[in-house]
């Protein structure tokens, strides 16, 4: 990038390192070896794990705690840097850093959307979907259950929303490069779970005649945004390269959420069966209450 002050380091084809500095004025640069427009000492350069770190201490008086940084890689000529790529991940290589924390603002951006994308798609919508399915079994929990199940599912949304708008802040910053199946899923997400919310507003009535194919058409999407934002959030790990914790912490929640739905889908089915069975006492076969496979017409005649 024209006007950049570059840090440069490489390994010679000696195994050596050098470290140097290189004022960039030209697209057609060299990288020749030259002063900066500030201060630089105690520049080095190790290479371990095919990872270069460079060492250096900066002098930038006049200068806010917040500088704008890029980053590049590319081949060698020789003992000579050679012109990096111009496209892909090298024109994503842009960020701001603060001298001061060491945070830049990419990782801040790309952990914000990250995190509420986890617990908007990944987490509070489960809830809201267990929450329905097995509490509306219980008659005490009529209504309480459809407010919960609002409740998780607006929450979710209004998150999710929230993270998608970071997740276009993001797509805006990096115009290079395109995560094309991250960005169609979230955007299909968005869609699927839009359309989720204003069926709070949409839903016909119990004994209308299209709630059959109202609910079909809700159990359906909701659980593809459901799928599709654990897909996604697995993605967005593969993405951003998160401390494995992340990772590790996300899957534990999942596999809690499924432990806890399968041992309510046990539950309920027992609590449903019981139920049948005590409403419906003489449908009970092999001469219970009287009864056999006969009819009480033969039973009265004996």
């Amino acid at each position: 990038m024209v006007g950049a002050q570059a840090l440069v380091a490489f390994r010679k084809s000696d195994g050596t390192m050098r470290a140097y500095t290189s004022p960039v004025s030209s697209y057609q640069t060299q990288l020749a070896e030259g002063d900066l427009s500030f201060p630089v000492s105690d520049l080095s350069a190790t290479y371990a794990g095919n990872e270069y770190t460079i060492f250096a201490t900066l002098k930038l008086d006049n200068l806010t705690s917040t500088v704008n940084q890029v980053w590049q890689e590319g081949p060698l000529s020789g003992d000579s840097p050679a012109r990096h790529p111009t496209t892909g991940a090298n024109v994503q290589s842009t960020g701001n850093l603060n001298l001061l924390s060491g945070q830049t603002g990419g990782t801040t951006t790309g952990s914000i959307h990250g995190v509420l994308n986890s617990v908007s798609w990944g987490i509070l919508l489960p809830i809201g979907a267990i929450t329905a399915r097995y509490l509306k079994v219980f008659p005490a929990a009529d209504p309480a259950w459809f407010y919960l199940h609002a409740l998780f599912q607006s929450s979710a949304y209004i998150t999710g929303v929230a993270g998608w708008a970071t997740g276009l802040q993001l797509g805006s910053q990096s115009a290079g490069i395109t995560y094309t199946a991250h960005r169609i899923i979230g955007i299909v997400i968005f869609c699927l779970a839009t359309l989720q919310v204003s069926a709070l507003f949409l839903r016909p009535k119990k004994e209308h005649k299209w709630r059959l194919y109202w609910n079909i058409y809700h159990h359906f999407s909701g659980y593809s945004v459901i799928v599709l934002s654990i897909v996604n959030i697995f993605k967005g790990f593969d993405i951003l390269h998160p401390d494995q914790k992340w990772r590790r912490s996300y899957v534990g929640v999942l596999i809690g959420l499924a432990a806890l739905a399968a041992i309510l889908e046990v539950y309920t089915w027992y609590v449903v069966l019981k139920r049948k069975k005590s409403s419906h006492p003489d449908k009970i076969s092999n001469g219970n209450n009287g009864y056999n496979g006969y009819g009480a017409g033969d039973q009265d005649r004996v």
